[in-house]
């Protein structure tokens, strides 16, 4: 072994007295590391909560546009057909009939029994699409009743008073139209 090989071996990035140290945190350092990180995680989730309302809300109004969209389409099929009977039976239908692929938190048609929140079902003794909304997860929604958000599907007419010539149909909010229009204050 030369001497410059001695020379490393004898010196420490650490002195002696220092290494017994180095070995773990104090009771204080570790109190001041959970003090900071459950400060972040607070603040954090301050900022993140109405988020999840947001998105949960707009979900429910891009589905909306989406059934909208769809009976538009099956409403012109029939008026550029002429057939205003066809017209006429979409009134009170399931407009999730209509799409593709349902989402995929729709249960199907329903009388009655309890569903769980954040999903879709047509309820079809009153003829109309529900979707119950979950817990509002942030501050600014908890003190908002929220209740369950309905769509009926209703004929419109070229002139609303005299209901005499059918226009096609529409999807109309027969309930909790407020808890999709809500803005919530910064």
């Amino acid at each position: 072994m030369n001497e410059s090989d001695k020379n490393v071996r004898k010196t420490s990035s650490f002195p002696a007295s220092s290494r017994s140290h180095a070995q773990g945190f104090t009771l204080l350092e570790l109190v001041v590391v959970i003090v900071i990180v459950s400060t972040l995680v607070s603040t954090l989730m301050v900022r993140v909560m109405p988020a999840i309302d947001e998105a949960e809300r707009a979900a429910v109004l891009k589905l909306e546009g989406q059934l909208r969209s769809s009976l538009a389409m099956e409403s012109a099929r029939y008026v550029a057909a002429g057939d205003t009977a066809g017209v006429t039976a979409m009134a009170g239908m399931n407009p999730v009939s209509l799409m593709l692929d349902p989402p995929a938190n729709y249960v199907g048609e329903r009388k009655t029994g309890e569903i769980t929140r954040q999903h879709w079902y047509f309820a079809s003794d009153r003829q109309v699409l529900v979707y119950r909304p979950g817990e509002p997860q942030s501050v600014q929604y908890r003190d908002r009743p929220v209740g369950d958000v309905e769509f009926t599907v209703e004929l419109a007419y070229a002139d609303s008073e005299t209901r005499d010539r059918i226009y096609g149909v529409r999807l109309a909010r027969t309930r909790g139209a407020d808890w999709l229009e809500y803005q919530p204050v910064d």
